[in-house]
Formats: C-alpha cells, sequence, structure tokens
C-alpha cells in the first residue's frame, strides 16, 4: 500500500492522493525540523544520516541550501512519509543544484501516532563540473 501518499487520516475527507490535499486545510500542527542543510565543498562524498520523529498530524519543512555547493537529501526508512505537493518519491534521491534554496515539506501521514524516519543529506559535485576538469587534466595530459 503507498500510504506515503495520504495525509493523516483524521482529515476529514475521502482516501486520496496526498498531492491532491491542500495540507493546511487537514489542520497539520507544525513542528521544528532540523537546522538549515547548508552543502559545501568540506561535505562531498560525506552522508550526514539522521533519524527523525514527527508527532501525529505534525509537519515541518526542510531546507536544503546549496548556494555554495550541489546539495541531496533522501528520505527512507518509512511508507508514511508525506511530501506535500511534489513528484518526490521516499527512498529517491533528491538533488538540489548549486546556487539554489530548496524548501521540501514532510509530514506524518501514519493513521496514528508518531512517526519515525531515516533523512540523509549530502553534499556533491556537479558532474558538469567533473567532466570538464577531467577533459582539462587529460588535454594538459597530452
Amino acid at each position: 500500500m503507498d500510504a506515503w501518499n495520504y495525509i493523516n487520516r483524521d482529515c476529514a475527507s475521502s482516501w486520496r492522493l496526498g498531492e491532491e490535499y491542500e495540507l493546511n486545510l487537514c489542520n497539520p500542527q507544525k513542528t521544528v525540523c532540523q537546522e538549515v542543510f547548508v552543502s559545501s565543498q568540506e561535505k562531498f562524498g560525506t552522508y550526514d544520516n539522521l533519524t527523525w520523529t514527527l508527532p501525529q498530524g505534525a509537519y515541518c519543512d526542510i531546507v536544503v541550501d546549496a548556494t555554495a555547493a550541489v546539495g541531496r537529501v533522501i528520505f527512507d526508512e518509512t511508507s508514511f512519509l508525506g511530501v506535500d505537493g511534489t513528484d518526490i518519491k521516499l527512498g529517491e534521491v533528491i538533488t538540489v543544484d548549486q546556487g539554489q534554496v530548496k524548501n521540501i515539506t514532510i509530514y506524518n501521514a501514519a493513521s496514528t501516532g508518531p512517526l519515525t524516519f531515516l533523512i540523509s543529506f549530502s553534499g556533491a559535485i556537479q558532474l558538469g563540473a567533473v567532466a570538464l576538469a577531467t577533459a582539462l587534466m587529460v588535454s594538459i595530459a597530452l
């Protein structure tokens, strides 16, 4: 069952895809997530794996600041985490291009109780930059 696709069942309406809900109409409780993840060159190839818990009926905003370097985030180890208004799927890497700041609203879509899930942040080199550096090194070597 793709229960992650649904907002908390206490919302007074029939079952439907989470992306079809207006989250604020379900009266969720805003909670504070971890501080903003700021990507940088020092974070290339490193992973900051955290276990978070959202209370029943709660949501929070995740901010990935990729101003200085490409940033990545992944949500995993749950079937009941909702991501508001996007085509983001659980377990898939979300890439934020360098120069961008992305706000992602997540919510507890479990039928009851708190929701525990894994979130992982990392920095990454843009593939275009890697290809350019490789081409430059090859041309210098020749």
